[in-house]
């Protein structure tokens, strides 16, 4: 199993400090958060089916 790494940077909203696992922050104060894609490692895989997907009508 890999042990997510605690990263930071600075938010491209609001200036502050952010903190992050591997690369993908949220920012508490403004809300800004970067695109998943950006992270330093994939993101793991569902557990889940397709067939396990509830679909709202």
């Amino acid at each position: 199993m890999i042990t997510p790494e605690i990263t930071t940077t600075r938010c491209r909203g609001c200036d502050a400090q952010v903190y992050g696992l591997d690369g993908r922050y949220a920012c508490g104060l403004c809300s800004w958060s970067n695109h998943w894609d950006e992270g330093h490692r994939p993101l793991p895989a569902s557990d889940r089916t397709a067939g396990d997907v509830d679909v709202l009508e």
